[in-house]
């Protein structure tokens, strides 16, 4: 059973979509080939991403913004980052 799957699109991807189209290429066998490509690659990599890189990922996406001040904690150092971050939850509780 086919189902239609909608996606949103900014500007820059519609305009890229639109010349994809323009010279023949179907976005539904695009997509399909997207998925399969990222499938393959998540079953030859045994599902395991390095934790590195996904981090170095996230970081990318949203860095900490410039002025933001330096923690209180050694953020390497297990037993500091968990007595602040389970301190920062409890007083969000309150």
């Amino acid at each position: 059973m086919a189902r239609l799957v909608n996606v949103r699109l900014d500007e820059q991807y519609l305009r890229k979509a639109a010349k994809l189209r323009a010279r023949g290429v179907t976005l539904s066998d695009l997509v399909r080939e997207a998925i399969d490509a990222r499938y393959d690659h998540m079953i030859r990599c045994g599902n395991v991403e390095d934790p590195g890189a996904v981090l170095a990922r996230i970081l990318e996406e949203w860095p900490e913004p410039p002025d933001l001040d330096a923690r209180g904690y050694d953020v390497h150092d297990r037993q500091q980052a968990r007595a602040a971050i389970t301190k920062r939850l409890r007083s969000r509780k309150s």
